[in-house]
């Protein structure tokens, strides 16, 4: 079930006056995060920016630059900063860093939660929405999935590489009703051109892409190629396949309904219709010696599937093969 309007007619007083007032920070200005800052940006919201030191400065210098579309949006934030006690509380945090970046990132965040302060993760899988749930309470946690194909071309300029500006979110702990800073969110996004949907039941579709996502960046990061080098051999389309199977038998097991046909619906979209040319974020960071969301991504699927007496044997042969690339050569990436 979808919340909320398509405009802001409809919406009560407490929401509409919200919608007009809301204060946004932003934790972690890379692809997504940078894409976010920019369109709200344009749209006239009130951004501010929590991001390491040289992302920091670089926005600072020359405003944070993103190419959509044919055009450029250059925006300027109110506050950049690393320090987030200068941002102070916000209304709603959106939460957009690396997986293996969540805990020190959600710990520097705390002076901009204050009581009614909603965090946002648009982050890949379910580990750090989790870890964001232990630390600050699952009431106050909204987990969200996106679509949008973006890069982080250099510290302060991201690229939009495609068309898509799907947003999808919602109350992690599955609340009746969504709060206003939820819905005042979604009509701003809206506002700024986005396709941004606020669900009463997030956790489908985030598990739904999470069945992609994972075998995606195993079977690329495992063959060194984009997907058109490596989808039309036989054996390892089949192990993208099972792989497929496996996220979506952890999410049964979670009790997460999914279509039936999802994974053959999925192998059927990367061999005749995704883009043959679309490469892994994760063999992005790997060949340029960037920290790796492995653990993040992988290591928490397999954890989860060993409690709940899952196996997995594709995966954890991906997990062993890549583990010895885990560690960091720049920090500073994606910040």
């Amino acid at each position: 079930m979808e919340f909320g309007q398509k405009d802001q007619t409809g919406l009560d007083e407490v929401t509409r006056q919200r919608v007009v007032t809301l204060k946004i920070g932003v934790v972690g200005a890379g692809a997504i995060g940078g894409f976010l800052t920019a369109y709200l940006s344009e749209a006239g919201c009130d951004i501010r920016v929590l991001a390491r030191a040289q992302t920091r400065d670089a926005i600072r210098k020359n405003g944070l630059h993103l190419f959509t579309q044919g055009r450029q949006i250059i925006a300027r934030p109110a506050v950049v900063t690393d320090d987030a006690s200068e941002i102070g509380p916000v209304d709603l945090i959106l939460f957009t860093v690396k997986g293996q970046d969540t805990a020190a990132a959600a710990e520097m965040m705390w002076p901009m939660v204050g009581d009614d302060t909603k965090i946002l993760s648009f982050q890949n899988g379910l580990f750090g929405v989790e870890m964001l749930a232990q630390m600050f309470g699952a009431s106050r946690i909204l987990a969200g999935v996106t679509y949008v194909p973006a890069v982080v071309q250099e510290r302060g300029i991201v690229r939009h590489t495609g068309a898509v500006n799907r947003f999808v979110f919602g109350p992690f702990d599955g609340a009746e009703s969504p709060c206003s800073v939820s819905v005042a969110f979604a009509a701003k996004g809206r506002d700024a051109g986005l396709d941004m949907v606020l669900l009463a039941q997030p956790m489908p579709e985030i598990w739904a892409k999470f069945v992609m996502l994972t075998p995606f960046h195993l079977v690329s990061c495992m063959t060194r190629l984009s997907l058109g080098g490596w989808i039309d051999v036989v054996e390892t389309r089949e192990m993208y396949r099972r792989a497929m199977q496996e996220v979506a038998d952890v999410a049964a097991a979670c009790g997460v309904a999914l279509a039936d046909d999802l994974v053959p619906r999925n192998l059927l979209f990367s061999t005749e219709t995704a883009d043959r040319g679309t490469r892994a974020s994760m063999l992005d960071d790997l060949e340029r010696g960037r920290p790796l969301e492995l653990d993040a991504i992988v290591g928490w699927l397999i954890k989860t599937a060993r409690r709940l007496n899952i196996e997995t044997p594709i995966h954890d042969i991906g997990y062993a093969m890549l583990k010895p690339h885990v560690g960091a050569l720049d920090q500073e990436v994606g910040a």
